[in-house]
């Protein structure tokens, strides 16, 4: 008699029955990771934008702008741009551009206290004014990533364990 090395169909059944239940065990939970990923990733390109902004207004001595990509709407993306006209609106023939970032996840929502952010030549933002853009996510406005901009230009990061102020309401 030969020994037989492997499995019987009823082994490999039971094996593939129980990876079944596990998996819809865990999938709930890779969700909340997932969405705890889209979000952390919106709310990190929008950090680099205004750092790229601050640097290159100090470093080019003009204002720089970061907008949204289509009027008032930042889910859509969002461009950096020398504002060398000193209009205050994009203009391809005399503005400089320095980078787009793309729309954000659909399961991201954002919102900002302001239409566009402005960095003058010394790298602060214009007199009084400061600014926020919040990252919620769709399924539970709860969780949320709050990009908060400093009179001086600083830029950080307030997230829904950590904020000290509550900006689900804008959610």
């Amino acid at each position: 008699m030969r020994l037989q090395n492997g499995f019987t169909l009823i082994e490999l059944m039971i094996t593939i029955a129980i990876m079944g239940v596990l998996m819809s065990i865990a999938a709930p939970s890779f969700q909340s990771i997932i969405l705890g990923a889209r979000l952390t990733s919106a709310s990190n390109a929008m950090v680099s934008a205004l750092q790229l902004a601050r640097s290159e207004a100090i470093k080019q001595n003009k204002t720089v702008i970061v907008e949204p990509l289509s009027s008032n709407n930042w889910q859509s993306g969002w461009q950096v741009f020398v504002d060398t006209a000193g209009n205050g609106i994009y203009d391809p023939a005399t503005d400089t551009l320095l980078t787009m970032f793309d729309a954000v996840n659909s399961s991201v929502t954002v919102n900002s206290s302001s239409n566009s952010i402005f960095y003058e030549a010394t790298g602060r933002l214009p007199s009084g004014v400061s600014s926020s853009v919040i990252f919620c996510t769709n399924a539970d406005n709860q969780d949320f990533r709050a990009v908060v901009i400093s009179l001086t230009g600083r830029v950080h990061v307030e997230t829904s364990s950590n904020s000290s102020r509550t900006y689900a309401s804008s959610c």
